[in-house]
């Protein structure tokens, strides 16, 4: 009587329950096919509606202050999204300055004008904006309007344009070996759907009828013209890069969820080797995928980055509960005969662990969605409702699955038979072996790993949050090549935008605020991470010098307000609109353009401060310090969110598992030991990214909360069958040998089907998924050593569950 009051508990209550779910769904399997499909049909449905989005719009809210403060700058001055096309004419005399080369290029840049969807401007060596004055008249042409008849009227053009720094390491590098092609564009990711479809009479959800991809499917096009062949050009800047990662999320949802199923198909067959025990998980999973996806197209979600690891996720993570099913049920099935009686007998002792596992996946998963980053939010909560779905899913579709075929086997199985159902010889004297070895060990075990865990936290001390755009692509990607070379040539591929503001119209003509910005350019190019800043004070400089003969001198702001306006009227008058770009059209707010290296977030970050402090120090300066915006700056603050997240997140989900862990086994001492060895894999892989220097980044921060929801699985399906035996034998070390036993193989199987799924994101081209793949199956796989040695050396050091007891006294 004593060991049965052992018992009972939250966990037999709930064992009895999914004994009872067992029969029902065995018995009405019509029922439970008929609701599956129904869900299935709704879930397509609503699929259908998701569309692809990478752009900043998938990380931040429109209510985020540091996205406010760029949607207002992109009304105030417009799409700061450009293609930059850098190109050289190796082989060729005067190089880019070669008058065939020129021709080509006015004709290129006609063309790509012309032709490209989305398009605001092109600009070019051809066309750019000339300023130069003529006695006492202002002349804003483009640069080639009246083309050289000859080689050498073209190389003194080359000479003025040479003068001219808004040109320099702009449109031409200092070297004259380069040149660059900027198009502008009207349109921006982040723009409401319907104004970014190329062809309304065509389907919305074709990345190729979209923006940014229309738009670089035409220009590269265009550059692969025959009549351009002697050119060679370098493709590149937001336009490229977004489509890039778009066509990327989606062909690599598909191509790795693909190769997981097939990867865990072969793990599944090898251990296996029956149909129902290879169809039957992956069907879970493909179902689960489906759910996930209508779950996104109800709550009108779009698909971003993130969602490319959900397939290969959730097939890793959501059959290891169809895996701890089967291979109980062939167990049973070997040993009663019966095929009804082996269901229900399954779910009697795993449903309640696959319980507990499942919900402590959800809530590793869920922590995240504390983050302010919004497709890290997102992508919490769909991959949470993914692995509900798979439970769910185990415990009726898939008692449906195993109802079919005989109810009986032909003949009863024989010995040999019942022992390969649970694994065969070898898997028991492997897990005999480690019990015995945790039983004589468990001191040394225990003390090893104390010696790890200190080293880890060392390591972790040493973990640095930083981020780069660039670096999430392979380096094998072609975008990231060409990107990197067009960086150390000219121009700079990020870009960052301060705003200056004058509560006075005309404010920032006056003589001490452009004096302010120029100033603030200055500091600005001192940073190493700068290439170029252009502003209004660059234009009105050009203008000062134009109506000054040209003169070199003259190449300083005006000395009066007045004079600033004279300018300013006197050249959007004769058709200039380059300013468009850097100031407003009440002169109350300039924007100064930082074109910079794309480096780390971190050097933005340091950047950034650098600025805020100069400005602060600047006391008495007429307008106050300026706003940083743009693209960059939103890089800058996804930084901040990392750490946030990163902290908030595991911490939240430490404590849900470990408040879940004490409830599951009505005891804090059983659950804090169960802690011990989920959160040791966790500190050994973010150790390790610490000693060798891995910086963890906004993909990478989700690996500590979804390690431990997964490694915590496998903890709770051993101490559940730990507790188990321990009431039917009481004796720890006895118990130990047929937990390991019955619950070792699965464990193994489900490690190795993790570790499969999570490998197959090192196939990525996104090398922040490929790192996040492989060090997420790297924790895994420690896990699993971590619960074969360290969880049995720790119960059998504590004994968690109560002093040991004769069962045929007590």
């Amino acid at each position: 009587m004593k060991a049965q009051t052992r018992r009972n508990g939250l966990v037999d209550w709930l064992s009895a329950l999914f004994e009872q779910i067992a029969g029902w769904s065995y018995d009405h399997r019509l029922i439970v096919l008929f609701l599956c499909l129904a869900v299935l049909g709704g879930s397509l449905f609503f699929a259908a509606q998701v569309r692809q989005d990478n752009s900043f719009e998938a990380y931040f809210d429109r209510s985020d202050p540091a996205y406010g403060a760029f949607l207002q700058f992109r009304e105030d001055f417009g799409s700061d999204e450009i293609s930059y096309i850098l190109y050289e004419a190796p082989g060729i005399e005067h190089g880019v300055w070669n008058l065939e080369v020129m021709e080509r290029i006015r004709d290129l840049t006609e063309a790509l004008e012309d032709q490209v969807p989305f398009v605001d401007k092109v600009t070019s060596l051809a066309n750019a904006e000339f300023i130069e004055g003529d006695e006492d008249e202002l002349l804003v042409y483009d640069a080639l309007e009246d083309f050289p008849e000859t080689q050498e009227d073209l190389l003194a053009f080359s000479d003025r344009v040479m003068s001219k720094p808004f040109f320099v390491d702009a449109l031409v590098s200092e070297d004259r070996k380069y040149a660059a092609i900027v198009i502008d564009m009207e349109k921006s990711s982040v723009d409401p759907l319907d104004e970014i479809v190329l062809d309304p009479g065509k389907s919305s959800s074709d990345l190729d009828n979209l923006y940014p991809q229309a738009a670089n499917n035409k220009i590269e096009e265009i550059l692969a013209r025959p009549e351009y062949s002697k050119i060679k050009f370098y493709h590149t800047g937001d336009v490229p890069l977004n489509a890039f990662y778009n066509k990327t999320t989606t062909k690599e949802s598909l191509n790795l969820g693909l190769l997981a199923f097939g990867m865990i198909a072969l793990v599944l067959g090898l251990f296996f080797r029956k149909f129902m025990g290879v169809i039957g998980p992956l069907a879970i999973v493909a179902l689960s995928v489906v759910l996930v996806q209508g779950f996104m197209g109800v709550m009108g979600w779009s698909q971003d980055l993130m969602f490319i690891m959900l397939p290969a996720i959730l097939t890793a993570v959501g059959v290891a509960d169809a895996v701890h099913v089967f291979a109980e049920f062939r167990t049973f099935f070997a040993e009663y005969n019966d095929r009804r009686q082996a269901v229900v007998r399954t779910l009697y002792l795993v449903g309640a662990p696959c319980l507990f596992t499942s919900l402590t996946t959800v809530v590793g998963f869920a922590s995240m969605s504390i983050s302010p980053i919004k497709a890290i939010r997102h992508f919490a909560l769909y991959s949470a409702v993914g692995v509900a779905g798979a439970f769910l899913l185990s415990i009726t579709l898939f008692v449906v699955f195993l109802s079919l075929g005989k109810r009986r086997p032909a003949k009863k199985p024989t010995k040999a038979q019942r022992a390969s159902a649970k694994g065969g010889a070898a898997f028991k004297a492997g897990l005999d072996a480690v019990s015995r070895f945790n039983i004589r060990r468990r001191k040394l075990i225990a003390a090893a790993s104390v010696l790890i865990i200190v080293i880890s936290c060392l390591g972790a001390a040493r973990l640095t949050v930083d981020s780069s755009f660039l670096n999430e692509f392979s380096k094998n990607v072609k975008i990231r090549r060409v990107t990197e070379f067009a960086d150390n040539v000219m121009g700079g591929s990020a870009s960052f935008s301060y705003i200056f503001e004058s509560e006075d119209y005309n404010g920032i003509l006056e003589p001490e605020a452009l004096a302010e910005i120029e100033a603030f350019q200055k500091e600005a190019e001192s940073h190493g991470v700068v290439i170029k800043s252009n502003s209004i004070a660059d234009i009105l400089k050009d203008l000062n010098r134009a109506f000054h003969e040209n003169r070199e001198e003259y190449y300083i702001l005006p000395d009066s307000m007045e004079l600033g306006s004279q300018y300013m009227l006197l050249y959007e008058s004769s058709g200039g609109d380059e300013s468009h770009d850097y100031i407003s059209s009440d002169y109350q707010r300039a924007n100064v353009e930082l074109r910079c290296k794309m480096v780390e977030t971190s050097k933005y970050q340091a950047l950034v401060e650098d600025l805020e402090e100069y400005s602060l120090a600047r006391t008495g300066s007429p307008v106050p310090p300026p706003v940083y915006t743009g693209m960059g700056s939103l890089w800058v603050k996804l930084l901040d969110y990392i750490v946030r997240s990163q902290i908030q997140g595991f911490a939240l989900a430490f404590t849900m598992i470990a408040i879940m862990m004490c409830l599951v086994f009505g005891s804090v001492r059983t659950g804090l030991l169960a802690m011990i060895p989920n959160l040791t894999p966790v500190l050994v892989t973010l150790g390790y990214m610490g000693w060798a220097g891995i910086h963890l980044d906004y993909v990478k921060l989700l690996i500590a909360c979804v390690a431990i929801g997964i490694a915590v699985d496998d903890t709770v399906h051993l101490i559940t069958r730990y507790r188990h035996e321990f009431f039917t034998h009481g004796c720890y070390e006895k118990a130990l040998l047929p937990s390991m036993r019955e619950v070792g193989r699965a464990l193994f199987i489900t490690t190795v089907v993790l570790v499969c799924g999570f490998m197959v994101m090192a196939f990525s081209e996104m090398a922040s998924l490929a790192a996040f793949g492989i060090l997420v199956a790297a924790t895994v796989l420690t896990a699993l050593l971590a619960d074969f040695f360290l969880l049995p050396a720790l119960v059998l050091l504590v004994k968690p569950f109560g002093p040991e007891f004769n069962p045929e006294k007590d």
